[in-house]
């Protein structure tokens, strides 16, 4: 899954696999999660929100079970 960039105060780039319901996001601190079981309107939203798509819905993502890769 191969980030794509976004414009965002937080984040540097996010992927998501639709099939999975894995969201990857890479924060500007360098660090990377992956939220698991999102659901696909949610990553539309936060898409939608940029510039400020982690103040918008973060809270809503954290809520999904996440492990940190980097």
């Amino acid at each position: 899954m191969g980030l794509r960039r976004i414009q965002s105060d937080a984040l540097d780039g996010v992927a998501y696999n639709r099939d999975r319901r894995v969201l990857l996001v890479q924060f500007e601190s360098g660090s990377i999660y992956e939220y698991f079981d999102v659901e696909p309107e949610l990553v539309d939203e936060l898409e939608a929100a940029q510039p400020h798509p982690w103040r918008v819905v973060g809270e809503r993502v954290k809520q999904h079970r996440f492990r940190r890769l980097a």
